[in-house]
């Protein structure tokens, strides 16, 4: 079988996997399903799909592939082993956590604002069994936490307390204030009045002897059984074989082969060196008495100041880049029952075009009465030119086989938006010296990391020790050291991946000299989609090499 047909087959096989990407594919048979990924029929199943294309592909003549096919092949190749390796581990006894965990993300798909469309009365049925699978999941959660719990295998409670009134919200009387119910707000205009009365009817019911109860099942199991057995611990290294899992998610976050010391050493010396930026931007900003920031107290003002960035922004951009998303984006504040666990984030829009992509911002100082500002360096890493920017130029290349359309690597996809960040000045988005010094601060934050997240994972520190290590502001800290703790080693791939694509720049700049082309280095680093690191860095040699024979 050749390299083309046999991925062409993995991509058949594998989509029942995973129903939400193929909804975002369009694939609208798959729009009912709410895969079951913690379940023993899941996993079983997809190691088993894994296994046997892994030993398919070792079989294909890699001599034989042209540069476009060898890329194919050894992203497949990593993606088919890590698939192995960590369906090997135990991560399905640890379902639920405060980030990401799907009781906190079904409500957000249920509103409308995810993957699921609700523009036909197809799309309204399909989600009702959507929901079905959603109570499924939450069974087999149960299940695998108590399962967890008789071996050791727990989340830490500080973060597990934060679950509970995420579940809460989701608990209420009267249906119509349910999350759930906001699809049928806003019906499409053809619906007639006996299919909204019908599709209200089956919603109601679902949302009363569904929705709320499951989570009201859930809400009870955290509160009465696992809170009292969780762990006081914060890092996995406290968790039996939790040493092996820290590893494993370094090699998955930073796709490299660096250890936990070496990344440990290289947060360390990057903290002193930009704190020493740091500081000598400050003396400035000191000495020349620069203003303060203009600063917004509610929500619309400062979606509006947003507003004006993009606009500024959006005309420099093609300055720096010849290829652009055709997909929009538009910046939405997150909804108030996650706000106080969910960082400021993207969700990316549909390839139809019908669903634009979403800049998620965190607006919860000002719902509490604070002030907040217009963070330039997070407005370029989450929309343009970050995370918008790359992941819709990957899901709109309909060259890419689906695998690689739809994937996620943390270092690159979180290296890229740390990078896009660091081209502030280049497009004319830092203005000031206050405009510098936060993005230093970005980028000290995310070098930080490295520390914090080794420190909590493999050397013992506690959750106040990470804490005072961010330091800032004791809200911000807390929320962000909570999440390393339940999502270990996904904090580490952004700086290593910025890392590593500007040293891909500087090396592309020092062997082209005068002939390198900013616009098309970021053209090349974009169009094949995200990939491991390693393999980014074999292609950008390749590409250099190329360069410098055409010179």
């Amino acid at each position: 079988m050749s390299l083309a047909e046999l991925v062409r087959s993995y991509d058949r096989e594998v989509t029942p996997y995973y129903p939400l990407t193929a909804s975002e594919a369009g694939l609208r048979q798959y729009d009912r399903v709410l895969a079951n990924d913690i379940g023993t029929e899941y996993r079983a199943g997809l190691r088993a799909l894994c296994e046997r294309y892994r030993r398919d592909l070792r079989r294909v003549d890699r001599s034989a592939l042209n540069e476009q096919e060898l890329l194919t092949r050894d992203i497949f190749e990593h993606r088919l082993d890590t698939c192995v390796e960590d369906l090997d581990l135990p991560w399905h006894l640890l379902p639920v956590n405060q980030v990401g965990s799907w009781p906190i993300r079904f409500p957000v798909l249920g509103m409308g604002r995810g993957a699921h469309p609700f523009r036909t009365v197809q799309n309204y049925e399909d989600f009702l069994g959507r929901i079905d699978g959603f109570v499924v999941w939450v069974e087999t959660a149960i299940a695998n936490m108590r399962t967890g719990m008789a071996r050791g295998l727990t989340q830490p409670r500080d973060a597990m307390l934060k679950v509970v009134p995420q579940l809460d919200a989701q608990i209420v009387e009267d249906p119509r204030a349910s999350a759930f119910y906001e699809p049928l707000k806003n019906f499409p205009s053809p619906f007639d009045e006996g299919t909204r009365q019908r599709l209200t009817a089956r919603y109601v019911d679902a949302i009363e002897h569904k929705i709320v109860p499951t989570y009201r099942k859930l809400r009870a199991f955290i509160q009465d059984e696992y809170l009292p057995q969780c762990r006081s611990s914060h890092g996995l290294g406290a968790l039996p074989g939790g040493r092996d899992l820290y590893r494993h998610a370094v090699r998955m976050s930073t796709t490299t082969s660096l250890s936990s010391d070496e990344i440990f050493e290289l947060g360390r010396r990057d903290v002193n060196r930009l704190q020493r930026e740091m500081d000598a931007l400050r003396a400035e900003i000191a000495a020349h008495r620069d203003p303060e920031p203009v600063v917004y107290r509610d929500v619309e003002a400062l979606l509006r100041g947003y507003a004006e960035l993009r606009t500024s922004v959006e005309a420099a951009l093609p300055k720096l880049f010849g290829r652009f998303p055709r997909a929009g984006f538009e910046v939405r504040p997150i909804e108030a029952f996650r706000d106080r666990s969910m960082p400021s984030s993207y969700q990316a829009g549909s390839v139809d075009g019908t669903r634009h992509g979403v800049f998620y911002l965190n607006t919860s100082e000002l719902r509490a009465g604070g002030s907040a500002r217009v963070s330039r360096s997070l407005f370029l890493h989450e929309a343009v030119p970050g995370h918008h920017f790359q992941l819709m130029l990957q899901r709109e290349n309909r060259t890419l086989p689906a695998f690689r359309r739809f994937a996620w690597y943390v270092a690159f996809g979180e290296g890229w938006g740390l990078y896009a960040e660091s081209l502030g000045g280049e497009l004319g988005a830092y203005q000031t010296r206050r405009d510098r010094l936060d993005a230093l601060g970005g980028q000290w934050f995310r070098a930080a990391r490295l520390v914090v997240d080794v420190g909590l994972h493999e050397k013992g520190w506690t959750r106040q020790q990470a804490i005072d290590f961010l330091g800032g502001r004791r809200e911000n800290a807390e929320r962000e050291v909570e999440r390393y703790m339940v999502w270990p080693g996904q904090a580490l791939g952004y700086h290593i991946g910025h890392l590593k694509i500007r040293e891909l720049r500087t090396k592309a700049e020092t062997a082209l000299g005068a002939s390198f082309d900013v616009r098309a280095f970021h053209d090349e680093v974009l169009k094949d989609g995200a990939m491991p690191l390693s393999i980014l860095e074999a292609k950008m040699d390749r590409w250099i090499a190329a360069q410098r024979r055409n010179l």
